[in-house]
């Protein structure tokens, strides 16, 4: 793995990671199927929607090409709690997989094309990732105070609204 990307992945992106293994230890089954208003996802329609998120980021770290389109095959991982950590295992290893294969060619001189003409460079595609588990964090933080959970593990010093 090129040496900015594994630091940043694993100084940077695997905290966000962790933040949501900590979010689904602390679910039920029960819970995932909470939803705040009629024009929300569940809590677990929200984490397969991460999920599924997640998958399309893979792909566009090994096509270049972002499709955020991805449909998760398995509707039923919205409603357990085990099956999500088995999905968010198995797209991290294909996530460090894809980010493996980048050469340090393909890190400085190639992007990843967003659509619409946008492209960004792999390293801020890569931050853009990122960002995206944060705002599942933030999402996923308004669906525990309604549930009236306390935020697991580092949610409190790290997200916690």
């Amino acid at each position: 793995m090129n040496a900015n990307i594994e630091q940043h992945y694993h100084g940077v992106v695997l905290a966000y990671q962790e933040l949501r293994d900590q979010l689904l230890a602390a679910l039920s089954d029960e819970e995932l199927a909470f939803r705040p208003s009629a024009n929300n996802p569940t809590l677990g329609g929200l984490c397969a929607r991460l999920a599924a998120t997640q998958q399309a980021y893979v792909d566009s770290f090994r096509t270049f090409t972002a499709k955020f389109a991805y449909a998760e095959p398995d509707a039923d991982i919205a409603t357990s709690v085990a099956a999500l950590k088995a999905r968010f295992q198995a797209v991290d290893a294909q996530f460090v997989a894809a980010l493996e294969g980048l050469s340090d060619a393909d890190v400085v001189n190639r992007q990843i094309d967003r659509g619409g003409g946008h492209r960004l460079p792999v390293f801020l595609h890569l931050d853009v990732y990122r960002e995206a588990l944060l705002l599942f964090c933030g999402k996923a933080s308004v669906y525990l105070a309604a549930l009236g959970k306390e935020p697991p593990g580092k949610w409190r010093s790290w997200i916690w609204l």
